[in-house]
């Protein structure tokens, strides 16, 4: 991978990675900012993993020690910052929700190849992507998981088998419990209905599914859909594009 260098505002980097890459642990001096644009990216934060599918990013602020690794090919856009501008931004790694503004400028800039600002246009582009960063939503992870005794049994019997649909009225009678209690549990340890959560959970293991060859006929089964159909609409929901376009890149 190239050896970035500190950048005067942002700078830009379109990378490449094959499949079964590995970046070990290191630091930069300054943030950045790590936009998928096909795959998923993976990154180890000390013992935390961040898991980012393309409507997210992830940030890294300075100095942060970070290692990833990618079992498949994928292709992603960075953006380095510089640390006098990265004050008012997360001081922890997280996922970053882009703003459609955010996204539509990184996409300008992406497309002309800029890699350094060079024109003063282009750095009141820049200050308009910091500003929409420090509006944009931030979580520690897309998809949380919760020590809670009555919660957690559930979240891993549905990752053992995400095609399990059972509802949260019957999870609530198998752990004794009322929906409204378990109902407010996933909104307090995972910050997310439990809807929500399942089909985040869904899409990730559709996304491995992808890239395993599978029809869709069979992910959408082995997600837990009745139907294609369904299954393509809760995809291009996420992801902004069908399975089938995903997969293509």
């Amino acid at each position: 991978m190239f050896q970035p260098i500190m950048p005067d505002i942002l700078s830009f980097r379109d990378e490449t990675l094959n499949a079964d890459t590995e970046c070990r642990l290191h630091t930069h001096p300054f943030g950045q900012l790590i936009y998928v644009v096909c795959g998923v990216m993976e990154t180890q934060v000390g013992k935390q993993r961040f898991l980012a599918p393309p409507e997210f990013c992830i940030w890294i602020p300075k100095n942060i020690a970070h290692s990833s690794y990618n079992r498949k090919a994928m292709r992603f856009w960075i953006i380095d910052i510089s640390p006098q501008w990265t004050e008012t931004l997360p001081q922890q790694p997280c996922l970053i929700r882009l703003s459609g503004i955010f996204n539509a400028i990184m996409v300008d800039f992406f497309q002309r190849k800029i890699r350094q600002l060079e024109t003063e246009k282009d750095r009141r582009l820049a200050q308009i992507l910091i500003d929409q960063l420090e509006l944009s939503p931030s979580q520690c992870t897309y998809l949380p998981s919760s020590k809670d005794k009555l919660l957690a049994p559930v979240l891993q019997m549905l990752e053992r088998n995400p095609a399990d649909n059972t509802s949260l009225a019957e999870w609530a009678k198998k752990r004794y419990t009322s929906e409204r209690t378990l109902s407010r549990r996933c909104k307090q340890e995972l910050g997310m209905s439990f809807s929500e959560w399942r089909q985040r959970l869904r899409f990730l293991h559709a996304i491995s599914l992808l890239e395993q060859g599978k029809s869709i006929h069979e992910i959408a089964f082995d997600v837990g859909y009745s139907s294609s159909s369904a299954f393509i609409a809760m995809f291009q929901q996420i992801a902004g594009t069908t399975p089938e376009r995903f997969r293509k890149g």
